[in-house]
Protein backbone atom coordinates (compact mmCIF):
# COMPACT_ATOMS: atom_id res chain seq x y z
CA UNK A 1 0.00 0.00 0.00
CA UNK A 2 1.19 3.33 -0.78
CA UNK A 3 1.84 5.95 1.93
CA UNK A 4 -0.31 8.44 2.21
CA UNK A 5 2.32 11.29 1.97
CA UNK A 6 5.34 10.73 0.68
CA UNK A 7 8.19 13.89 0.91
CA UNK A 8 11.27 13.54 -0.24
CA UNK A 9 14.62 16.23 0.04
CA UNK A 10 11.82 18.60 0.37
CA UNK A 11 13.34 22.34 0.13
CA UNK A 12 12.38 26.06 -0.36
CA UNK A 13 14.23 28.74 -0.67
CA UNK A 14 12.88 32.76 -0.38
CA UNK A 15 15.98 34.40 -1.99
CA UNK A 16 19.05 33.92 0.03
CA UNK A 17 16.67 32.57 2.79
CA UNK A 18 16.56 28.58 2.99
CA UNK A 19 13.07 27.99 4.54
CA UNK A 20 13.17 24.65 4.59
CA UNK A 21 16.34 22.55 3.99
CA UNK A 22 15.82 19.29 2.36
CA UNK A 23 13.02 17.37 4.62
CA UNK A 24 12.23 13.82 4.11
CA UNK A 25 8.88 12.10 5.65
CA UNK A 26 6.61 9.07 5.43
CA UNK A 27 3.02 9.43 6.58
CA UNK A 28 1.23 6.09 6.69
CA UNK A 29 -2.31 5.39 6.63
CA UNK A 30 -3.87 5.93 10.06
CA UNK A 31 -1.06 8.15 11.56
CA UNK A 32 -1.11 10.96 12.54
CA UNK A 33 2.05 13.52 12.38
CA UNK A 34 2.34 17.22 14.03
CA UNK A 35 4.75 19.73 12.82
CA UNK A 36 5.89 21.13 16.46
CA UNK A 37 8.53 24.43 16.40
CA UNK A 38 9.11 28.25 16.59
CA UNK A 39 7.80 30.68 14.06
CA UNK A 40 9.59 30.78 11.13
CA UNK A 41 10.44 27.49 11.43
CA UNK A 42 8.81 26.43 8.01
CA UNK A 43 6.09 24.41 9.57
CA UNK A 44 3.39 26.25 7.05
CA UNK A 45 6.02 26.21 4.08
CA UNK A 46 6.56 22.66 4.08
CA UNK A 47 2.48 22.16 4.72
CA UNK A 48 1.75 24.55 1.39
CA UNK A 49 4.40 22.47 -0.49
CA UNK A 50 2.81 18.85 0.92
CA UNK A 51 -0.52 20.52 -0.24
CA UNK A 52 0.59 21.63 -3.62
CA UNK A 53 -0.10 25.52 -2.65
CA UNK A 54 3.54 26.26 -2.69
CA UNK A 55 5.98 24.70 -5.41
CA UNK A 56 9.27 23.61 -3.62
CA UNK A 57 12.93 24.59 -4.96
CA UNK A 58 13.64 20.98 -5.00
CA UNK A 59 11.93 17.85 -3.94
CA UNK A 60 9.13 15.72 -4.52
CA UNK A 61 5.72 14.91 -2.66
CA UNK A 62 3.59 12.16 -3.38
CA UNK A 63 0.02 12.02 -1.70
CA UNK A 64 -1.48 8.63 -2.04
CA UNK A 65 1.23 7.57 -4.72
CA UNK A 66 0.36 10.57 -7.01
CA UNK A 67 3.62 13.03 -7.87
CA UNK A 68 1.83 16.49 -6.57
CA UNK A 69 3.87 18.40 -9.08
CA UNK A 70 3.24 15.75 -12.25
CA UNK A 71 -0.49 15.35 -11.48
CA UNK A 72 -1.69 18.13 -8.73
CA UNK A 73 -5.46 17.96 -9.63
CA UNK A 74 -5.18 13.70 -8.78
CA UNK A 75 -3.40 14.43 -5.77
CA UNK A 76 -5.80 16.95 -4.16
CA UNK A 77 -8.25 14.35 -4.65
CA UNK A 78 -6.70 12.77 -1.91
CA UNK A 79 -6.44 15.18 0.31
CA UNK A 80 -8.36 17.61 2.65
CA UNK A 81 -6.37 20.71 3.23
CA UNK A 82 -7.36 23.36 6.41
CA UNK A 83 -5.26 26.63 6.10
CA UNK A 84 -4.15 28.87 8.46
CA UNK A 85 -6.51 31.49 7.68
CA UNK A 86 -9.56 29.04 6.59
CA UNK A 87 -10.61 30.44 2.85
CA UNK A 88 -14.33 31.24 2.68
CA UNK A 89 -16.67 33.21 1.30
CA UNK A 90 -17.57 35.86 3.85
CA UNK A 91 -21.06 36.98 2.07
CA UNK A 92 -21.92 33.55 2.23
CA UNK A 93 -24.02 30.99 4.21
CA UNK A 94 -22.25 28.41 5.82
CA UNK A 95 -25.28 26.48 3.76
CA UNK A 96 -24.32 27.94 0.33
CA UNK A 97 -20.44 27.54 0.98
CA UNK A 98 -20.58 24.13 1.62
CA UNK A 99 -23.05 23.36 -1.04
CA UNK A 100 -20.54 25.32 -3.45
CA UNK A 101 -17.31 23.26 -2.19
CA UNK A 102 -19.22 20.12 -2.73
CA UNK A 103 -20.29 21.27 -6.53
CA UNK A 104 -16.52 22.19 -6.92
CA UNK A 105 -15.88 18.46 -5.45
CA UNK A 106 -18.03 17.57 -8.13
CA UNK A 107 -20.98 16.44 -5.99
CA UNK A 108 -24.56 17.22 -7.56
CA UNK A 109 -28.17 16.49 -6.01
CA UNK A 110 -29.02 14.43 -2.98
CA UNK A 111 -25.48 13.11 -3.20
CA UNK A 112 -24.07 16.83 -2.42
CA UNK A 113 -26.59 17.29 0.44
CA UNK A 114 -25.93 14.22 2.01
CA UNK A 115 -22.19 14.67 2.10
CA UNK A 116 -22.70 18.82 3.04
CA UNK A 117 -25.25 17.81 6.13
CA UNK A 118 -22.62 14.81 6.95
CA UNK A 119 -19.94 17.55 7.44
CA UNK A 120 -21.82 19.76 9.36
CA UNK A 121 -23.20 17.40 11.76
CA UNK A 122 -19.65 15.94 11.78
CA UNK A 123 -18.11 19.44 12.98
CA UNK A 124 -21.38 20.65 15.07
CA UNK A 125 -22.21 23.82 12.77
CA UNK A 126 -25.94 22.63 12.68
CA UNK A 127 -26.98 26.31 14.92
CA UNK A 128 -25.33 28.19 12.53
CA UNK A 129 -25.92 26.55 9.04
CA UNK A 130 -28.25 29.45 7.86
CA UNK A 131 -25.87 32.23 8.96
CA UNK A 132 -23.41 34.06 6.91
CA UNK A 133 -19.51 33.38 7.34
CA UNK A 134 -18.98 36.95 8.43
CA UNK A 135 -21.25 36.85 11.19
CA UNK A 136 -19.45 33.75 12.68
CA UNK A 137 -17.07 33.58 15.55
CA UNK A 138 -13.29 32.59 14.53
CA UNK A 139 -13.76 29.24 16.23
CA UNK A 140 -16.92 28.65 13.80
CA UNK A 141 -15.15 29.90 10.76
CA UNK A 142 -12.62 27.19 11.34
CA UNK A 143 -15.28 24.88 11.85
CA UNK A 144 -16.38 25.92 8.38
CA UNK A 145 -13.19 25.50 7.11
CA UNK A 146 -12.86 22.05 8.02
CA UNK A 147 -16.15 21.24 7.22
CA UNK A 148 -15.32 21.77 3.42
CA UNK A 149 -11.83 19.95 4.16
CA UNK A 150 -13.82 16.72 5.41
CA UNK A 151 -16.28 17.01 2.59
CA UNK A 152 -15.03 14.82 -0.11
CA UNK A 153 -14.28 12.00 2.53
CA UNK A 154 -10.83 12.31 1.84
CA UNK A 155 -8.14 9.81 3.35
CA UNK A 156 -5.77 12.46 4.05
CA UNK A 157 -6.30 15.68 6.21
CA UNK A 158 -3.59 18.45 6.42
CA UNK A 159 -4.85 21.01 9.15
CA UNK A 160 -2.14 23.66 9.11
CA UNK A 161 -3.11 25.67 13.05
CA UNK A 162 -6.12 23.12 13.19
CA UNK A 163 -9.47 23.78 15.22
CA UNK A 164 -9.00 23.16 19.13
CA UNK A 165 -11.72 21.20 20.94
CA UNK A 166 -11.68 22.70 24.61
CA UNK A 167 -12.19 19.79 27.54
CA UNK A 168 -13.69 22.56 29.34
CA UNK A 169 -17.31 21.30 29.75
CA UNK A 170 -19.18 24.31 29.12
CA UNK A 171 -17.25 24.07 25.87
CA UNK A 172 -18.77 22.45 22.64
CA UNK A 173 -17.38 20.07 21.02
CA UNK A 174 -15.50 20.85 17.19
CA UNK A 175 -16.02 17.68 16.05
CA UNK A 176 -18.34 14.88 16.47
CA UNK A 177 -17.15 11.86 16.84
CA UNK A 178 -19.58 10.12 16.62
CA UNK A 179 -21.49 11.20 13.68
CA UNK A 180 -21.66 9.42 10.48
CA UNK A 181 -18.82 9.36 7.70
CA UNK A 182 -20.69 9.74 4.08
CA UNK A 183 -19.40 6.69 3.36
CA UNK A 184 -16.74 3.83 4.97
CA UNK A 185 -13.48 5.75 5.63
CA UNK A 186 -11.29 5.27 2.35
CA UNK A 187 -7.20 4.66 2.56
CA UNK A 188 -6.05 5.60 -1.12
Amino acid sequence: MEAAIAAHGLRKRFGSFDAVQGIDLIVKHGEVLGFLGPNGAGKSTTMRMITGFLAPTAGSVRICGTDMLADPLKAKEHMGYLPEGAPCYPDMTVAEFLGFIGAVRGFSGAERARRVDAAVERTNLQGVYHQPIETLSKGFKRRVGLAQAILHDPPVLIMDEPPTVSTRTRSTKCVNSSAPWPRTRRSC
